[in-house]
């Protein structure tokens, strides 16, 4: 039976069970589920984004029910449809109700939610204010430095950013940072000067705290939000340098990509921009630096186990015209530094460009756009 059909065969009796359910109505919800079991699979007004049943216990702190509702099945982390995937956990968090939240977490839930949420149940509790909830969280190891995807902040800036004083010092004790915090003597090295060029050309560059990690202790990964904006952002490698010539790699994510220190399995389409540039990144510093007009195409045999995003056929490298304007001081050839940016290739019905259409292709991509430069969101399920 569909869910329309479902839906539209028992829609009185699925609201008097949404109400019993966040009244905590246990046996009330028992006795439905009982005669209607497959009521357990509907979500609110039948929308593909409504709340499930357990996402509604949570949001109105029914422990008992939640207890119910997961005994007969229905699974603890289940994600909302829809771009934020929000776990009951996080429903429970942004309501707080402690208890609740307690009892999810421990029967199993996962403390920062699900990896490509867009926020954490601790950016929710951070939100609302309830600072029993962020501190049961972190005590069960929640990460007070998980950015925020869509507005790409950590959430001690959220707190504070609500007026939450005591809450941002309580993320703060944890070992939480702001996305404005910067070293007060920041170290005079070829690595913080990669930094420093990135800040300045494209946009604030996050601590690196919130950065992924490339796997490899000879380079790092670092975000830039570009232009300050919520669209897009850069994930960008620091280290390369070391092979000669002097590069680095950067690629355009759209904003919204989150690049959660932990989670994704390896083959997640989420972690191709990571683990491109961590495999790049090893190749150019036991082999040789990119160039200019190269191609790296996802048949590639040193590619093609990544998960690439659909419709991307390869990535160019492209000298990046990071400052418009020209430079006050010259720089030395051998002091310079090129920081190639992967910008995605579709390939035509002839197939890939060749040293005839490359040029042109290239010329294009240099004035291209932020959201032409940009990777597709993966399109998952």
């Amino acid at each position: 039976m569909g869910n329309n059909t479902l839906y539209n065969q028992h829609r009185e009796t699925f609201f008097r069970l949404c109400d019993a359910v966040g009244e905590n109505q246990v046996e009330q919800v028992r006795g439905l589920l009982q005669a209607t079991p497959l009521l357990l699979t509907l979500r609110r007004y039948n929308m593909d984004d409504g709340e499930s049943l357990l996402h509604l216990a949570a949001a109105g702190g029914s422990r008992d029910v939640c207890a119910l509702l997961v005994s007969l099945g229905m699974d603890i982390d289940l994600p909302l449809p829809g771009y934020r995937n929000h776990t009951p956990l996080d429903a429970a968090a942004s309501h707080g109700h402690l208890d609740t939240c307690r009892w999810l977490l421990e029967h199993g839930a996962a403390v920062d939610g699900l990896p490509d949420n867009i926020l954490s149940p601790l950016d929710s509790a951070c939100i609302g204010g309830h600072q029993d909830v962020v501190a049961l969280l972190l005590q069960r190891g929640a990460n007070p430095n998980r950015l925020h995807t869509r507005w790409n902040q950590a959430p001690v800036d959220i707190a504070t950013g609500w007026g939450f004083p005591a809450i941002a010092q309580l993320l703060a004790a944890a070992g939480g940072v702001s996305i404005l915090d910067v070293p007060q003597q920041a170290a005079a090295s070829p690595q913080e000067s990669i930094r420093t060029f990135m800040h300045n050309s494209a946009g604030w560059v996050l601590p690196a705290v919130f950065s992924p990690d490339s796997g490899d202790a000879r380079f790092s990964l670092g975000i830039s939000c570009i232009d300050g904006k919520s669209d897009f952002k850069l994930l960008f490698t620091v280290g390369l340098f070391q092979q000669s010539p002097m590069t680095e790699l950067a690629i355009c994510l759209p904003a919204r990509w989150p690049l959660t220190v932990h989670g994704f399995t390896e083959h997640s389409p989420w972690r191709f921009p990571v683990a491109l540039l961590a495999r790049l990144g090893r190749r150019t510093l036991d082999q040789a630096s990119l160039a200019a007009g190269e191609l790296l195409r996802r048949d590639d045999p040193h590619l093609a186990d990544l998960a690439w995003p659909d419709g991307v056929d390869a990535l160019l490298a492209i000298d990046k015209r990071w400052n418009p304007a020209p430079e006050e001081e010259d720089i030395a050839d051998d002091d310079k530094v090129t920081i190639y940016l992967l910008v995605p290739v579709k390939f035509t019905k002839k197939g890939a460009p060749d040293a005839s259409t490359l040029p042109a292709l290239m010329e294009r991509k240099l004035k291209g756009s932020w959201k032409v430069s940009a990777l597709p969101i993966p399109v998952i399920g």
